[in-house]
């Protein structure tokens, strides 16, 4: 009976322990799961900081990390169409302006796609039909980017290059669920 007693006693007195330790084994998990799957992409570190940067991304198994990483992108997308709209209204010269016009039709087509498309794809499973849009997305962003080195923007080119990478690194982690 004494023994059961001092077993009973070492277990609540060790279970709040091991449920602290737990946690930080959990969010290790995590990380790794994070840090493995963007081991595959081509720019793991833009891969690691993007999928880190949302509060979802912890506890996240694959579909859920790709999932993210897909709403990570149209958010990008969308948001750069709106800065190159931006930058189209306050052009100074009509290269400058034909600039920005072509780059912000090339993302708008892309954000047509993209927003609605892909993330019903993707609930339907149809991971090669997202995989697709966000290739044509990467397309008109290429096709921008090359525009961008006659006009020499910056500012354009740093998008241009954050969304070429993190749609890329998209596509990887999404090729792996099909």
């Amino acid at each position: 009976m004494v023994s059961q007693i001092h077993v009973l006693s070492l277990l609540t007195t060790l279970l709040p322990f091991l449920l602290l330790l737990s946690k930080p084994c959990k969010i290790l998990a995590t990380e790794n799961i994070i840090a493995k799957t963007c081991h595959l992409t081509q720019f793991p570190q833009d891969c690691v900081s993007n999928l880190e940067s949302d509060p979802r991304s912890s506890g996240a198994d694959l579909t859920g990390l790709s999932r993210i990483a897909l709403e990570l992108s149209t958010t990008k997308v969308n948001n750069n169409a709106t800065e190159l709209f931006n930058f189209l209204q306050n052009a100074t010269d009509y290269p400058t302006w034909s600039f920005f016009q072509t780059c912000f039709l090339y993302y708008n087509t892309s954000v047509y796609q993209i927003t609605p498309e892909s993330i019903v794809a993707f609930d339907e499973k149809k991971y090669d039909k997202t995989y697709q849009i966000l290739d044509a997305t990467n397309k008109a962003i290429v096709d921008c980017k090359n525009l961008g080195h006659t006009v020499g923007n910056l500012r354009v080119n740093d998008i241009n290059t954050m969304n070429y990478r993190f749609i890329n690194d998209t596509m990887t982690i999404l090729h792996q669920l099909f």
